[in-house]
């Protein structure tokens, strides 16, 4: 009798990553920041598809956002919606500096700021600004120094 082996296809789950790291020019658009923040952040609780996220105000006017989600649709619904597209209209004006990255993990977990960092200088994409520092296309960025300003987004 001849023995037959079936090797089953591994299937692994992987999330979506999303980061950003976004630098207000000037403190003037502090208040509209944290304005718009709060209206994103409210939307992205409970937006089907949210694992996890968290967000830390740094020393320089420097946001940073890291989202973990089921999928790249479920963030794309995300980005897309209302409150975050207004805030994006923003962008353009608000910053001197904006980066964004993805990557797909096995774990729900969020990643640490070093890790943030690293995708954003290495892997990173450049957003449009209309008046970029001199290091915004570069990514001759510092990682996060003040991390007592972090705040966690649970899914609701």
């Amino acid at each position: 009798m001849l023995l037959q082996i079936y090797h089953l296809p591994y299937i692994c789950f992987m999330y979506f990553v999303s980061v950003t790291r976004l630098r207000l020019k000037s403190l003037i658009y502090f208040p509209g920041m944290v304005r718009a923040n709060s209206a994103v952040s409210k939307q992205l609780v409970v937006t089907p598809g949210f694992v996890a996220g968290k967000e830390l105000i740094d020393k320089g006017l420097i946001f940073w956002t890291i989202t973990v989600w089921q999928g790249d649709a479920d963030m794309k619904v995300f980005r897309n919606s209302e409150a975050h597209r207004k805030a994006m209209q923003k962008l353009p004006d608000w910053c001197n500096e904006a980066t964004y990255a993805h990557w797909l993990q096995e774990t729900d977990q969020l990643p640490n700021w070093e890790a943030v960092h690293h995708k954003i200088i290495s892997e990173g994409s450049v957003s449009k600004v209309r008046h970029p520092s001199a290091d915004h296309a570069t990514k001759n960025f510092l990682p996060p120094i003040w991390k007592k300003t972090q705040q966690v987004f649970k899914k609701v």
